[in-house]
Order: structure tokens, then sequence, then C-alpha cells
């Protein structure tokens, strides 16, 4: 076959997929790109600290990301939440049962290479001691043997095929079926990743393309799982972008971190103390019922006396839409920037209901369940973790009792959002026994299940409606701005780190328009990897 052939097999030359995919490709793996502050001159602190004030609706990742950035910088900044917790979807709540008390977390959440705006917020906490490696991922199928994998070594492409040269389940005949779509990230085109993609789902783009069904059934269903959206409508937009930021853009991408503390204790807690250490207020159990936009400008909440020169938004979809319904326009300029803001969110959607729920056993698994098993045809179970292998607090009360805690997270399963909490530990059990049938004369301790309705919806179609965190500025309202993972950024970014780079362009805005130098950004690379 000539090179061109072989080239115009992955799609090289074709429409899409232009010669500045190749020619990145070429170097390889590329670095993060670096968005410089636009400013950079600057005072990076307020002229007059404390005259400025800064409203921050939503306690979640993105609110006290643009906190951080703020407080630091001598803005006056208040966060409020209407939760009696920090954290958003990184939550963590208090808890007394049977079993003891402990710090519940949401669900257990991972930190990748990829997250590098996350990293520098991690550094400037000081909390990076709170983490330890998680670089392998271990699945428990019914169709196929157990598999483990990893990113290993640090050099493309021998990263890819080690990882299939020492499967159980899957040979390079395998993995050759899959080059229609493995096309997508390899030569993955942020620019226009969306524009192609965004109208089909990822599982018509793998029929389409005629994906090998062990890749897909191993690699690419469970990848789409774990996004809390049903894979058979997520945007193949998305998933192609999970795939470059999470596994291909980079041979240490897959590389992962979990903390060895609970959340609050590892990362939340020391956040609200650096950020209180700036004076920055922060108010929980305080819902924002709308706001009042006068002159074209947020100037404060609906039936409160209190006045804030900016206001960011850094709540999830549904909220954001519920206070954009409750908000009063004063005069007729602002009931057309109002209808305008409530229109550019109303069209997006949040993902179906899911559920947490933690066990304390009195007995342990076998030693073959690891700390984290992804179980993506045991539905309604979608992955297990076992926490008294991951942290401390768990650690220290299994070895007390003999006992175990594990965490099953149960995703877009609404056969289950009727059920009472004491109902869920026994709808599941008997695929529990499926994936570890030594735990049939385990008994249940204690149990504590979390119901959610507040993930980001990632089907077809939302990609291209979201707005940037900078939307309701280009809309005519200066002094507000958006921040949460539900928005869209101009480079790559995901979830946790998506709510924190908006976060900080969210903050950033508010300091340029202050002449206060912004925080730059360093962000993953635009372009996927090509062949070699």
């Amino acid at each position: 076959m000539k090179r061109r052939d072989f080239l115009k097999s992955f799609g090289v030359g074709s429409l899409g997929y232009s010669v500045l995919n190749v020619q990145s490709a070429q170097a390889f793996p590329q670095p993060p790109r670096v968005i410089a502050p636009r400013n950079p001159r600057a005072q990076r602190l307020l002229r007059n600290p404390g005259s400025k004030s800064v409203l921050i609706v939503g306690a979640g990742l993105a609110g006290l990301s643009a906190a951080l950035e703020l407080s630091e910088r001598g803005y006056k900044v208040v966060v409020r939440d209407a939760m009696d917790i920090v954290g958003g979807k990184l939550a963590v709540r208090r808890e007394t049962n049977a079993a003891g008390t402990f710090w519940v977390e949401h669900g257990l959440h991972m930190w990748f290479d990829n997250y590098h705006v996350f990293k520098n917020i991690r550094d400037r906490l000081g909390v990076n001691g709170n983490f330890r490696p998680f670089n392998e991922v271990q699945f428990k199928f019914k169709d196929y043997e157990d598999e483990t994998i990893k990113s290993e070594p640090p050099i493309y492409p021998v990263n890819l095929l080690n990882i299939l040269k020492n499967s159980p389940n899957m040979n390079f005949l395998d993995a050759a079926g899959t080059l229609n779509t493995i096309r997508e990230v390899l030569f993955f085109n942020y620019k226009n990743n969306y524009e192609r993609l965004d109208n089909i789902t990822f599982a018509e783009l793998a029929k389409q393309r005629k994906v090998n069904k062990k890749f897909y059934d191993i690699v690419m269903e469970p990848a789409a799982s774990v996004t809390l959206n049903d894979p058979n409508t997520i945007s193949a937009a998305e998933m192609c972008l999970y795939m470059h930021l999470y596994f291909l853009s980079h041979p240490k991408a897959f590389n992962r971190e979990v903390t060895t503390k609970d959340h609050y204790t590892g990362l939340l807690k020391p956040w609200v103390e650096k950020l209180q250490k700036f004076g920055t207020r922060i108010v929980l159990s305080s819902p924002v019922e709308g706001l009042e936009i006068v002159d074209g400008q947020v100037r404060g909440v609906v039936g409160e006396s209190a006045k804030y020169d900016s206001v960011i938004l850094a709540t999830d979809v549904g909220a954001t839409k519920r206070i954009l319904a409750r908000s009063v326009a004063q005069d007729s300029e602002s009931e057309l920037l109002l209808t305008k803001l409530q229109s550019c969110v109303n069209p997006l959607k949040v993902a179906p209901p899911y559920k947490v729920l933690r066990v304390w056993f009195d007995k342990k698994p076998n030693d073959t369940i690891p700390d984290c098993l992804e179980t993506p045809q045991h539905r309604p179970i979608n992955l297990l973790a076992r926490f008294e292998l991951l942290e401390d607090e768990s650690r220290a009360w299994a070895n007390k009792t003999g006992g175990s805690v594990i965490e099953f997270h149960l995703y877009a399963t609404p056969e289950l959002v009727g059920l009472s909490d004491s109902e869920v530990w026994p709808t599941i059990r008997n695929t529990v026994l499926d994936i570890m049938p030594e735990m049939a004369d385990a008994n249940v301790i204690a149990s504590s299940v979390g119901s959610y309705e507040n993930f980001t919806s990632f089907e077809c179609g939302q990609g291209l409606l979201r707005p940037t965190s900078t939307e309701p500025q280009k809309l005519g309202v200066s002094n507000l701005t958006f921040a949460g993972d539900w928005l869209k950024t101009d480079y790559p970014s995901a979830l946790m780190e998506r709510a924190v780079c908006t976060g900080r362009e969210a903050a950033n805005s508010i300091c340029f328009a202050d002449g206060v130098r912004e925080e730059g950004l360093v962000v993953t690379a635009d372009f996927g990897p090509g062949l070699i």
C-alpha cells in the first residue's frame, strides 16, 4: 500500500483532517499550551483592596476556583450556596450511622494528568501530600476475562501496543477493526470537533465505522458510562474529547491520582481555610432566589439590599436556570438582556438521575477485588470502590473491625429513581454477589445513599449550544459571568478541570476590567498524536 493510501485509510487528507493536524502530530507528545494573561504588565493586586465586591453563587469547584483568584487579589468576595456544605459535585457530608461517624463523599473522584489548572490550585493550597498515584483501571465483565488497562511506558505508540499485548481479550486484529473511529482521536482537532461530531451519538459513530465489538465493549462503552450519561445518547464529539484528554493526548494522560483522605479533609477544608485567610465570606444554606438587573447590570439578589460590583453564577445547569427564571429586570433594557440570558441557558439539559451507595460490611471481599473496579456489564452498577483501601478514615475502621467500606456507583438508572434509600441495597444485592460471590454471608452494618440529578448532559447537540464563561458580557450584561463544567472553553477541558478553568476565566474577566493582572492557564494541546 502506498503511504498516501495508508494515510487516507485514517482520514488524513479527507474532509475534516487538515495538514495542520498531521504537522502537529509529528511533534508528539505536544506540551501543554500556555494561555498567558492579556495584561501581563498590570498590577497583581486591586489598587484599593476591598473596594470591589463580588458575589459568587455556588460553592462548588467553579465557585471556589473563582474565589481563590479574586480573594488573593484584594477583592471583597462573598460565596453563597444553597447546600449546607461546600464542594458541589465534590461535596462531603459528615454522617453518623450504626458503623460510626464518617466523612461520606458525593462519590469517588480521580484527578488526571491533564488537570493542569487543578494542579496549580493544589500547589497553591499545599495539599499534594494528600494524593497518591492511581495509574491503572481494572474491569470485570460477564462476557470477557478480567481486564487491566494502563498506559506504559510513556512512549507513543508503544503504550497503546502494550495495552493490546497484555490484554487477555484483545489483540492487534481486534484493534485494527477500530481504526476508522480511532482516527477521530488520533487526528483529533478540538477546533472543529463539535461542528463535525456533535450531531451523532458515540454509539452511532462506532456502528457506522464498524468498530470491533470487543474494543467497543471493553474500552469505549465503559468510558461513556462513567460520564453518568447514557452511552447510547452521548455525543461522539464529547467522547472523542474525553479520549483525547484522558488517554491519547499524551502517553501520561491516562495517569491519575486519588486522595488518601476524604475529599473534605484532603482538599476542600484547606481550600476554605485559604479563602477565609483572605477574608472571603462563605455563606451556606443560603439559596439565591434570583438576580436583580438594573440598567443592564446585575446589582444584587432579589429581595436583598446588598449590592455588588460583579456577580459570578457558578451553579450547575438546573440551578442556573432556576435563578435566571426568578430574576427580576427593573427596566426595559434589562428585560431584554434577561430574556437573552435565559435563552442561552434554557436549551441545556442535565444527565439522567444517579445514585451513589456506600455500604459498611462486617467482612472484606477477596483480595482479587481491587480498590476500584469498573463493572460495565453488571448494570445498574457501573463502578465499585473499596474505601478501606483508598482512604485513611475507612482504612482505620476496617482494620479495627475486620469489615469493609464499599461504594457502588449507579449511573443512568431511572429504574432506581423511585426507590427509598432502604430499598437500594436489596435491589442491587444479587448483582453485587455476581461480582463478589464471597460476600453472600456478609452482614450490612450501615449504608448511605446519595441521590442526585445535577450532572451535565453530554448528549448530541448540547456541545454546540453551550455558552462560554463570558457569554453574559457578550449579550450585554457587563458585570455577570458564568462558571461550571456545563460551559464550553476555547481549549480541551472537561468535568472537574473545566469547572476550575471556567472559574478562573470568570475571575480573570473581572480582573481585566479592573486593570488587575489575570492568572494564566495551562491547558491540554488541541491536536491528537497522529500515527507516529
